[in-house]
């Protein structure tokens, strides 16, 4: 660290008193040696530095090319990168902490694991080819199938992350779900904290899916107000129930509201059994009927009279909080398309290899396996072209 008084190289003029740090290779972020200039804030002393800076010969750095550097000199990979805008991206506390495990190559080592087993197998099918000559072949079928199998269970773990990985970026996913005129729009509208869904006391009045978005305990929540689960009156009502249904199967936790005042409809509970849901017994202003009260777990809510909501909120930040939480645990969690859609590639490359196995020439299995390899290498960046690194760079802020 050192102090130095900066001037514009052609007029000299003096511009600040500053702070510089120096950060020699390859210890820096980039690998590369650095100087950080620090300045006074405002307005005019960061412009006029900048500007000699400029008039010096330097540069504004492109998006992400601090870090495209660091990927080029060896100091992280492209899963790193990618964690890297992630975290600056983060906006929860579950979103930071992945990001942050990722940065610590969460998802990196899996794959770095994953790239040595398909390797291992290359290996045992090359030595096959190399010495036909042996005794019913030097490595046994067994040993081969063994490999592959090991490699095609690391590839279904990682996919398997994929909703984890989608959640954590997109927000998890609630949905409302019940009889018509249960009180679902109410409590839609109470959550959202604004009146986004039609409330009146004609059943059937939600008849498309209502999407707003809200944060529970610091996550982000795609919530879902749904068609009443009825018998149809029309095509349209139909439609709507079918969206319902779907949005149902979709989701990452359901709110299923009934009117306390009313017998529960079996129809709904059996519906929505064994999905992870949240049960709940709205209109609690009103005299609760004997089947309803007797439901177990349920929280009771009363929009009207303003109970409850802050009870479900706690419940719901529990639940949602406690799925989040738990994704990725296993050590790294596929959380872009771009990784999604090489490693599914990479699982099409495997069953390739396996149809050549039983089918073709040892050589036809060893050019899919060299696939999957090179699909590996994409992931963490090994050898990938510019074009790529142009793509997921130019989503970084200017400074990183």
């Amino acid at each position: 660290m050192f102090r130095a008084r900066l001037s514009h190289p052609d007029s000299r003029e003096p511009i600040d008193d500053c702070l510089g740090a120096c950060f020699p290779a390859p210890h820096s972020y980039t690998g590369e040696d650095l100087v950080e200039i620090s300045t006074h804030g405002g307005l005019v002393v960061p412009a006029a530095a900048l500007a000699a800076l400029a008039a010096a010969g330097a540069r504004p750095a492109a998006p992400g090319e601090f870090t495209r550097r660091a990927v080029l000199n060896g100091k992280m990979d492209l899963l790193q990168a990618e964690a890297t805008a992630d975290l600056i991206d983060a906006g929860s506390p579950a979103q930071r902490r992945h990001a942050l495990q990722q940065l610590d190559r969460g998802l990196s080592d899996r794959l770095a694991a994953l790239r040595r087993d398909i390797l291992e197998l290359e290996a045992l099918i090359a030595y096959d080819i190399d010495f036909p000559e042996e005794d019913e072949g030097p490595v046994s079928e067994t040993a081969v199938r063994r490999a592959w199998c090991v490699v095609r269970d690391a590839v279904a773990d990682l996919l398997k992350t994929a909703p984890e990985g989608e959640r954590l970026r997109e927000g998890a996913l609630l949905v409302i779900a019940g009889r018509p005129n249960a009180g679902k729009s109410s409590l839609f509208n109470a959550l959202l904290g604004t009146e986004r869904a039609i409330v009146t006391e004609v059943p059937g009045t939600t008849r498309d899916v209502v999407e707003g978005t809200i944060a529970i305990a610091g996550v982000p929540v795609r919530l879902l107000d749904t068609a009443g689960l009825e018998t149809p009156r029309d095509d349209i009502e139909a439609e709507g129930i079918r969206r319902s249904r779907l949005a149902i199967e979709e989701s990452d936790l359901l709110l299923v509201v009934l009117d306390t005042s009313v017998s529960p409809d079996r129809r709904v509970l059996a519906e929505t059994a064994g999905r992870a849901r949240v049960l709940v017994r709205a209109k609690s202003d009103l005299p609760s009927h004997p089947e309803a009260a007797a439901l177990p777990d349920a929280v009771e809510v009363s929009v009207l009279a303003g109970v409850g909501v802050d009870s479900l909120l706690e419940r719901l930040a529990h639940d949602i909080e406690q799925r989040v939480t738990d994704a990725g645990d296993e050590g790294g969690i596929v959380t872009s398309l771009r990784q999604l859609e090489l490693i599914e590639a990479l699982a099409r490359s495997l069953v390739a290899s396996a149809d050549a196995l039983r089918e073709m020439p040892l050589e036809a299995a060893l050019v899919d396996l060299r696939h999957a390899l090179r699909l590996t290498g994409d992931i963490l960046g090994v050898d990938v072209s510019d074009a790529v690194l142009d793509r997921i760079f130019s989503t970084f802020c200017l400074g990183k």
